[in-house]
């Protein structure tokens, strides 16, 4: 291109000092527009690195937001589970019966804080009439960071206690087998676990007849079997050692 000016205005008869005034001009404008188009391409390069940065960022943010990271199952009758993500921000929720499915159609606790959640739901019990002055409300935390699970169970307490100032309270941590088995019989591992217990005093009972009963009701009749125990069968009479002829000695009178 500079080659061609200069032959342009070998051609031009005018006073040199113009020539060279006119061709230094028209030199600088076309080095000026080259460099402006070297400088777009990579202008274009950083706008397209830093959309992708950023649309990274958003979905590792979001994959991350959605992973479940500690399960709070709370248990009156409605039996109900909240399923947490590492920030305790209540991401799912799940009913293990119709009491509970009928309680989460009323509320709206996704996205919040788990207690703020927990409050909400224990409201709701005692409106709807689930829990009584002196109800048993069971919670149990499965959790997979073990070292937040002795302030999750704390503070869930407190909340409760919070809400329900009369309520009986009792809250513990499951292992990941507990819940999973009790998942296999969609029960709530509080109740599940009541329910075990109180087979062991009386196998006539099963998980199908105890299902649909409050877990407070399972554990009194688990109390009252206790309590209603005969005296023989804790006691049982000993057996009376044979003489040497293979009687029986018996204490008392003979008649």
């Amino acid at each position: 291109m500079i080659n061609k000016l200069k032959s342009a205005f070998d051609d031009i008869h005018a006073e040199n000092s113009l020539k060279a005034t006119t061709k230094k001009f028209l030199e600088k404008e076309i080095q000026q527009r080259s460099t402006k188009k070297k400088r777009i391409p990579f202008k274009r390069y950083a706008i397209f690195s830093a959309s992708a940065a950023v649309l990274v960022f958003t979905l590792l943010t979001y994959r991350l937001y959605f992973i479940p990271s500690t399960y709070i199952d709370i248990d009156v009758n409605p039996s109900i589970e909240i399923v947490l993500n590492r920030f305790d921000k209540v991401i799912d929720s799940y009913a293990y019966n119709q009491e509970g499915k009928e309680l989460l159609k009323e509320v709206s606790i996704r996205y919040k804080d788990y207690n703020k959640a927990l409050g909400i739901l224990i409201d709701e019990m005692i409106q709807g009439g689930y829990t009584q002055e002196n109800g048993l409300i069971s919670v149990t935390l499965q959790s997979n960071y073990e070292k937040k699970e002795k302030k999750l169970l704390s503070n869930l307490e407190t909340t409760i206690l919070q809400h329900h100032h009369t309520a009986q309270v009792e809250c513990f941590s499951v292992n990941r087998s507990v819940r999973d088995t009790a998942h296999h019989f969609n029960l709530s591992p509080a109740k599940y676990l009541a329910i075990q217990e109180l087979i062991e005093v009386d196998p006539t009972k099963t998980i199908e007849s105890c299902r649909n009963h409050s877990i407070l009701e399972i554990k009194e009749w688990t109390t009252n079997h206790h309590n209603t125990i005969p005296e023989e069968a804790v006691f049982p009479d000993t057996p009376e050692a044979p003489d040497n002829n293979g009687n029986n000695h018996h204490n008392g009178h003979h008649h």
